[in-house]
């Protein structure tokens, strides 16, 4: 059995989508860069599906696509989504951060679900293990909940 989302909203958070088709932005190695960083709103949701289509630049193996999450009450702090490893009752908490490896040249589909609890979401992009030929990345967001 799986929830009953009243509301979904479909967005385009790093690239642009006209119809069915995906128009990519080109990584680079840092996080914060204007076409590869997204802010919007995410309150009264609960839930973020990441649609992620990542392609290896050419002549590239093990090449990465780092993503960040952040949330934010007021739009301008943000904070990290946290990882949690439970031991002996104590929890240590780590900042958060999804990465996916490409084995070699190629495109490849990622589908990450995240639950939110903030005002606003913000989504970072970037690219790891380059030695000569950056990648591209689109990532489209399903907001659900309401």
């Amino acid at each position: 059995m799986s929830l009953y989302d009243a509301t979904q909203k479909v967005i385009p958070i790093i690239g642009t989508k006209t119809g069915t088709t995906r128009t990519p932005v080109t990584l680079t190695a840092a996080y914060d860069v204007a076409d590869k960083t997204k802010i919007f709103k995410s309150g009264g949701f609960s839930k973020l599906n990441l649609d992620i289509l990542y392609t290896v630049g050419a002549t590239e193996t093990s090449n990465s696509v780092d993503i960040r999450v952040e949330g934010s009450a007021d739009g301008t702090n943000f904070y990290r989504l946290p990882n949690e490893q439970v031991s002996a009752g104590i929890s240590t908490l780590t900042q958060r951060e999804f990465t996916f490896v490409g084995a070699s040249t190629g495109a490849y589909t990622i589908s990450i679900g995240i639950d939110i609890f903030y005002k606003y979401t913000r989504v970072s992009v970037k690219e790891s293990g380059v030695v000569t030929n950056y990648g591209t990345v689109f990532v489209e967001g399903t907001l659900s909940g309401k």
